[in-house]
């Protein structure tokens, strides 16, 4: 099973304000009038997760034991 890191949470977060702005932008023409910044919001949370769930695969992989390697 895979983490959840900070990075995770971090991207969720920004890719739900972006969904969030462009259904603002549905119902308020104001809103609506920057939509392709909802969508590089909504990308740059995409990219964050993605970066999160590779930190996380990758922590998995090459994890070092903290006991051990002390000197």
């Amino acid at each position: 099973m895979l983490a959840i890191n900070s990075e995770i949470i971090a991207g969720l977060s920004v890719f739900l304000l972006g969904l969030l702005f462009f259904i603002a932008g549905l119902y308020n023409s104001v809103w609506a009038t920057i939509f392709i910044v909802d969508y590089l919001i909504m990308a740059i949370g995409l990219a964050t997760i993605g970066v999160g769930v590779w930190t996380a695969t990758y922590d998995r992989k090459h994890h070092m034991h903290q006991s051990e390697h002390h000197h």
